[in-house]
């Protein structure tokens, strides 16, 4: 096994689609498929299901999936503390965030630290919430790109909000409403609605309900899904309706629609989440750059 393959086999699960993942990790989609069936083929097991136009995880893929990650983490991670502890080299931030926020928000910010900072470089793992958490509480990351946490998973950390972002309504393309160019959020009272797991996504259920709650109604959940990916697919399927952040719209969304809410416009929260204790210079550099171009993203 290949630590290529599980890369592949990763950038396919959260795409649910074999053509983005080759895009994501630059290869041909022929030379991704290949190596996934060959991954395949060690395990002895199919990980997809084939679903018209894109790919699902099976149950043993949804498996191996959070084992895949944790060991492309740990290579790197493992080598970046050889490197510093044994080798000299220069301390390196270890940013966990999102695909979402890398081109708009991570990027810039991380380019602006480099021309204040030149020697500071910073290495960024696409990890899910609750798995950005574990490696905090492990030193694994120096900080997170995290939104809605609750009280108790605030506590270990040292935690900083950089925006708030406008939820939008996400609906199937032949939905009744989705021609609309904004709606009232208690126009969805008798849908169900497709949300991020909690397991994964550590508080996204109670911002949906919270939100559901203060527009009158209880948001009926019909599934969970364990990436942004699947929650889109699942909304063009017709399973449900779902609520994201305006900002997500610019994710590949075949199929559905982002549709803006009225006010009172219920907010998603988005925060810098770090270890205890007096971080470095680099940090709070970028802590502050990350800020200015949240509040950016979230006015625009």
């Amino acid at each position: 096994m290949e630590l290529d393959q599980l890369r592949y086999f990763v950038a396919a699960a959260e795409e649910s689609n074999f053509s983005r993942a080759a895009e994501r990790v630059h290869v041909t989609q022929p030379a991704l498929s290949r190596q996934i069936a060959r991954l395949e083929r060690e395990l002895r097991t199919p990980l997809f299901e084939r679903v018209r136009r894109r790919v699902e995880l099976n149950d043993a893929g949804k498996f191996f999936l959070e084992r895949a990650r944790r060991i492309l983490c740990d290579v790197e991670t493992s080598s970046q503390q050889v490197r510093e502890q044994f080798a000299g080299a220069p301390r390196i931030l270890r940013l966990g965030l999102l695909a979402p926020f890398l081109d708009d928000l991570v990027g810039p910010a991380v380019r602006e630290l480099r021309k204040r900072h030149p020697r500071t470089k910073v290495d960024l793992f696409e990890l899910r919430p609750r798995e950005q958490l574990d490696r905090l509480a492990a030193r694994e990351l120096d900080a997170a790109l995290l939104g809605n946490l609750d009280p108790a998973e605030r506590l270990p950390f040292t935690v900083k909000r950089l925006a708030r972002h406008p939820l939008a309504a996400v609906l199937p393309a032949d939905h009744a409403l989705a021609a609309r160019r904004s709606l009232a959020l208690a126009e969805l009272a008798e849908e169900r609605f497709v949300s991020l797991s909690d397991l994964q996504f550590p508080g996204r259920r109670a911002l949906l309900q919270s939100a559901a709650r203060a527009a009158g109604f209880d948001a009926a959940i019909a599934r969970e899904v364990e990436s942004l990916g699947l929650l889109l697919a699942a909304v063009a399927d017709g399973e449900g309706v779902a609520l994201l952040p305006h900002h997500a719209r610019k994710l590949p969304h075949s199929g559905c629609v982002f549709v803006a809410l009225r006010a009172p416009t219920p907010q998603a929260e988005l925060y810098l989440v770090s270890s205890p204790g007096e971080p470095p210079e680099q940090l709070d550099t970028l802590c502050a750059l990350l800020a200015e171009h949240a509040r950016a993203l979230s006015n625009a």
